[in-house]
């Protein structure tokens, strides 16, 4: 770089360049578990799993979920000790495979939760309508203009440090998870709709164990972003991994209980017809087994939760920038932490900017709003998917690697392998399903091709900062200095 490109590059102190935060275990649990709220999947989720999946033997699935995300966990939280700035999944593979993988995996990142938040904040809009009109007799409104306050009141919370948002999942998230807690009670208290008993192998052969396996784990999706906060935590060091380990046990734990419940409720047959209205069956059987009033209640609910899953998801995106911004990947004010609220704001405003002209653009070409989600989301979650099998292999070679490290075989080897493996055929199992996953083969093969378009833009990124700015490419997910 000649002195005048010197000049001109913004210098910023290791302060300026630095996250702080005081989040402890339950604030990065809650911050985890709002990237999928536990009752926007109950409600959404969870009966696609039971009528398109394996039916009776659902609970079982998410226990299995469960022991492949621990294991994937084991890797991820050993690794971490040795990962001094944010960036997760960009930080990971980069030390683990390399600079061109990793830049290629961190615009992956990118793209998957960009993917998400909006379709989140498009279903969103759908719903607060539809509450509306039902409850209060409001005219049929477009979308977009329930998005707008939410959008507003969520970018902003950002802006601050990770504690005012973690204050917001608290209220937000404790009430959710009750109101399911009280449901499963009544449905429980009274013997469902023939008895609480499971005929566990009775069903496998009506659906897809593919189908199960797949949304299962986009079930499970949040706990990995918790790597992402790991600056703004107290000791790092301890409460990353047990809000690690705690997410994934409460959230499979959860969907076990949740999915037995819904199956009683319904009955184990007829709980395969309700995929064809998820959200609606759930609100039903709420309405039967508590009360009409109380399903208003638990809608409400439904419809602001979405409201902790963007903010979980553009805390995300913005920390994903931050660190592109540190490294100077992309422009280098963009990993400036905020002087008094030591926050990306400034990655933060560019989430906000670019999700709301994404936002305006689908507003502009008014798709059928469910499709938009499913392909969204549904995209979004087959990417992060692909991440995690990348994360377990770099897991496996920077160990292998960094011969100086005395590690236990368990944890840098038998572990990550095993959660390798078995992501890995989740994944080809994603890709043969994807008209499932997405909700159209066209759509899904479209969604694809954008992102391994993305993935090369960044890996092709990393070949040119290699050859023409070698300050750069040094700095591409390195954790020694700043």
């Amino acid at each position: 770089m000649t002195t005048t490109d010197a000049a001109r590059t913004p210098r910023a102190t290791s302060s300026d360049q630095k996250l702080e935060g005081k989040l402890g275990v339950g604030g990065l649990v809650l911050t985890a578990l709002a990237f999928n709220t536990p009752l926007a999947t109950m409600g959404g989720f969870v009966p696609l799993v039971i009528g398109m999946g394996v039916g009776a033997a659902t609970p079982f699935v998410y226990l299995a979920v469960m022991v492949l995300m621990l294991l994937f966990a084991v890797g991820l939280v050993h690794m971490a000790k040795h990962m001094e700035k944010p960036g997760a999944f960009y930080s990971y593979v980069t030390a683990g495979i390399g600079r061109i993988p990793g830049l290629g995996a961190g615009f992956l990142a990118l793209i998957s939760y960009f993917f998400i938040v909006v379709g989140v904040y498009v279903l969103g809009g759908y719903l607060w309508n539809n509450l509306f009109m039902t409850d209060f007799g409001t005219p049929s409104l477009p979308w977009w203009l329930w998005v707008i306050p939410g959008f507003l009141v969520v970018s902003a919370l950002t802006l601050f440090n990770i504690e005012v948002s973690g204050k917001a999942l608290v209220v937000i998230l404790g009430l959710e998870t009750v109101s399911v807690l009280i449901w499963e009670a009544f449905v429980f208290a009274k013997g469902g709709a023939h008895g609480v008993g499971l005929p566990v192998t009775a069903q496998l052969h009506t659906g897809s164990v593919g189908f199960a396996a797949l949304w299962g784990i986009g079930c499970m999706m949040g706990f990995e972003s918790i790597q992402v906060f790991r600056a703004e935590t107290r000791e790092p060091e301890r409460t990353v991994p047990r809000a690690t380990y705690l997410t994934v046990i409460f959230l499979a734990g959860f969907y076990a209980l949740g999915s037995w419940a819904y199956l009683a409720a319904f009955g184990t047959d007829a709980a395969l017809a309700t995929a064809a209205d998820p959200t609606g069956s759930f609100m039903a059987s709420v309405a039967e087994y508590v009360s009409a009033s109380y399903a208003k209640v638990v809608y409400f609910l439904l419809v602001t939760t979405g409201m902790a899953a963007t903010l979980s998801l553009q805390n995300i995106l913005a920390r994903y920038l931050f660190a592109f911004g540190r490294d100077r990947v992309l422009p280098s004010w963009l990993g400036h932490a905020h002087p008094r609220f030591r926050s990306p704001a400034r990655a933060a405003a560019v989430v906000f900017a670019v999700i709301g002209v994404s936002l305006v653009i689908i507003a502009l070409v008014d798709p059928d709003v469910v499709h938009a989600y499913s392909a969204l989301t549904g995209i979004g979650n087959i990417v992060l998917q692909i991440l995690l099998v990348l994360t377990a292999i770099s897991i496996i070679v920077y160990f292998r690697r960094r011969t100086d490290l005395q590690e236990g075989t368990w944890k840098t080897l038998i572990a990550p392998a095993l959660a390798a493996l078995g992501l890995g055929t989740v994944v080809f199992l994603d890709f043969k399903n994807r008209a499932l996953v997405v909700g159209d083969t066209t759509l899904a093969d479209i969604g694809l091709a954008v992102v391994l378009a993305v993935f090369l833009a960044g890996a092709v990124y990393a070949r040119w900062l290699r050859r023409n700015r070698a300050d750069v490419w040094e700095r591409i997910g390195n954790q020694d200095g700043a």
